[in-house]
């Protein structure tokens, strides 16, 4: 008899600890759907701001070719050129991951669906979006910008971005000369730097969506194998 309710003590004891592990797993998992909203609206902040700056890079390089001096051509050419500031860093919502790999408690994620899925979105979006971010598109946009100032009038810039947090104005010329130089082989250069951050800023976006799709597909998921709402 004390053979028997030892063994029934184990028993009990081993069910409430299964349990509590499930439950644990389910709590993981719903931190991880939070995680993947919040990824999911980053997602399409950072790729509308570099669509925007792409579009504007398409309408300034023809603006760049022959003469700039003309007023009304000089004010067309800072209407683009302000957006060539525009930037959005990527913010990985990783705290549920980091907890799971960080703690050992990846053990708990019972389901190997769900944590293939985890650990194959981990892996893109640290290789594919924030790796490409931080040493390929964020060293671009610093020289775009850099060599931009070689160019164009910083004055013009500033009260452009100061008119988001006040009263909207318009965008003004400097007074003539309404640019630094017009030096024919600075400005080839710098439609050259403009047509390769394009370039790296649609390759990043394709790598933006693609982790959305993946973020998607991983909430979804996640939401059937556990009857999560």
């Amino acid at each position: 008899m004390l053979f028997l309710a030892v063994f029934c003590g184990f028993l009990a004891e081993n069910q409430r600890e299964h349990f509590i592990e499930h439950q644990r797993e389910k709590e993981f998992m719903n931190s991880m759907l939070s995680d993947l909203r919040s990824d999911t609206a980053k997602s399409n902040a950072v790729h509308q701001t570099f669509s925007i700056v792409v579009q504007h890079i398409d309408s300034l390089i023809p603006l760049l070719q022959g003469e700039m001096a003309l007023p009304e051509k000089a004010l067309n050419l800072y209407q683009h050129t302000v957006y060539l500031n525009y930037y959005n860093k990527w913010s990985y919502s990783d705290r549920t991951i980091n907890q799971l790999k960080n703690s050992g408690n990846f053990r708990l994620v019972r389901n190997k669906k769900v944590s293939d899925m985890i650990m194959d979105y981990d892996g893109y979006v640290r290789n594919f979006v924030e790796s490409m971010q931080d040493s390929y598109i964020l060293p671009q946009w610093t020289n775009l910008n850099e060599k931009g100032m070689e160019i164009f009038k910083s004055s013009v810039f500033r009260k452009f971005f100061l008119s988001f947090y006040g009263e909207k104005a318009p965008l003004q010329l400097p007074p003539p000369p309404y640019f630094l130089t017009t030096d024919n082989n600075k400005i080839q250069q710098f439609i050259n730097i403009c047509e390769q951050y394009a370039v790296a800023a649609e390759w990043f976006n394709i790598n933006v969506k693609n982790a959305k799709g993946m973020a998607e597909k991983l909430d979804s998921t996640i939401r059937k194998e556990y009857h999560l709402k």
